[in-house]
């Protein structure tokens, strides 16, 4: 017999454990994992080199709506998954057909879709939950306060509208997710900042207090746990926040939690020296918080690393500098520098095992998002999505070397060690030692529902 593809020569994270092994792929799928001598032959053969062999990253929080270039990023980082966002424009129907043409069009990896909902929306909208969440798009995203709050008055984000649509989405069996800030707390203290004559980095972050977080959060899981569903934390970056899901996970609620890399790396002492080109809402945080999201993501409480990746243009964020109300958008790239980040400063300096560095990065995003095992593992019958990390290379992060489109990193300059140097979607190799490329369309559209979570997948 002979398959498509061999790698020989690795240490494969299974779930298992790590093995001494190599992997057989026919037809975008693994078939076999063996000792090298036992693997059949191959048309081609990649030698691993003694490397890291790990399921391909999945990234379940990025804006990329039209899929694209950026794909190409994506890969250059170890990412083989993406889910970007069906965002209401006349109907949620018409926002996810249209949404999945383009990504089907233009994706090089496979993609999955949330549906995005905000500020001035209706009940209306309630009615396409069931059969979106029969075709696969079963998470639902409630942004309570976007880029400078919304208006008091907003449809959408008011208290009975969330309750109201997390019970429909019950009815539907999907899984709520959510932007957790309070749009009260942030628009009356904007506005009073904005008063006092005050337009630095620093203003925009005192407008969205820790506590708008921390208070969102927690009516969130109450919301949650009182009507039944399971309920997804995007974009954690308050520590207290982080530890209101754990506890909830001790109470056995289907709660989880996502942090990104830029919370995991700067506080609000960083904005003097980067300023707009770290502003996100969330907005950074402390020390401590810091502290602890890293404590809470190594001991699996906070569950998983996403990126809120946002291709926005340099030009935006310039003006930042002068006056952040000035149109600037929140957000920074991110899904090319994940993995190697989260490998560099996590595993390499003993702030998270590996073990937790593939959990968070690969596996339980696929396990919470209903994707495993197609997705997310190295094992017989999963689709061939595999990244080979070299854990000794060292590289020096460069906005100019990268593929991310916009121009820029937040992580400019950082010397890192370890790094992606091969990555595989569905059995095709599009990344080598740093060498990318893509074929749009090869991505698909990877419908999902929601899993049965076990207590170990959410304690």
């Amino acid at each position: 017999m002979k398959v498509d593809v061999v790698i020989k020569n690795g240490k494969v994270f299974t779930p298992l454990g790590l093995l001494d092994a190599g992997i057989a792929i026919e037809e975008e799928k693994i078939i076999a994992i063996a000792k090298d001598p036992h693997l059949p032959d191959a048309d081609k053969t990649i030698d691993a080199q003694g490397n890291l062999v790990i399921p391909g990253g999945i990234d379940v929080h990025v804006h990329m709506e039209g899929g694209g270039e950026e794909t190409l990023a994506a890969i250059a980082g170890g990412t083989t998954m993406i889910m970007t966002f069906a965002w209401v424009n006349g109907t949620l129907r018409k926002s996810f057909e249209d949404t999945k043409e383009r990504c089907e069009k233009n994706s090089s990896i496979d993609f999955s879709l949330h549906a995005g909902i905000g500020g001035g929306v209706g009940e209306e909208v309630f009615d396409s939950y069931p059969s979106l969440v029969k075709e696969g798009i079963s998470s639902i995203k409630h942004t309570m306060a976007a880029g400078g709050g919304f208006d008091s008055s907003s449809k959408g984000t008011e208290n009975w509208f969330i309750v109201e649509s997390f019970k429909r989405i019950k009815e539907a069996n999907g899984i709520a997710s959510t932007h957790a800030e309070n749009k009260e707390i942030i628009t009356y203290l904007e506005e009073k900042i904005k008063k006092a004559g005050r337009g630095d980095t620093l203003a925009q972050a005192e407008s969205r207090p820790r506590i708008s977080e921390d208070e969102a959060i927690s009516r969130m899981i109450v919301f949650a746990r009182d009507i039944g569903i399971p309920l997804h934390i995007l974009h954690v970056a308050s520590g207290n926040a982080a530890n209101f899901i754990k506890r909830a996970k001790i109470d056995g609620l289907p709660v989880t939690g996502e942090t990104c890399p830029h919370y995991l790396f700067f506080t609000q002492d960083d904005f003097e020296k980067f300023g707009p080109y770290i502003q996100f809402t969330p907005c950074l945080k402390f020390k401590s918080d810091r502290e602890t999201l890293w404590k809470n993501l190594a001991d699996g409480s906070m569950d998983i690393v996403a990126t809120d990746h946002c291709n926005i243009p340099k030009s935006n964020k310039e003006k930042g500098w002068k006056d952040i109300w000035d149109g600037v958008l929140a957000g920074a790239p991110g899904v090319e520098t994940r993995l190697m980040l989260m490998m560099s400063e996590g595993v390499n300096k003993g702030r998270i095992s590996l073990e937790r560095f593939v959990d968070a990065c690969c596996t339980r995003p696929a396990k919470i998002f209903g994707m495993y095992p197609k997705k997310g593992a190295i094992q017989i019958g999963s689709d061939a999505d595999i990244v080979i990390i070299d854990q000794r290379k060292e590289l020096e992060i460069k906005a100019d070397k990268l593929h991310q489109l916009c121009g820029y990193t937040p992580f400019e300059g950082w010397r890192i060690r370890g790094v992606p140097i091969l990555t595989m979607a569905k059995g095709k190799v599009m990344m080598e030692e740093g060498k990318v490329w893509g074929e749009p369309g090869w991505g698909k559209f990877v419908p999902r529902k929601v899993p049965e979570l076990s207590s170990d997948d959410i304690v």
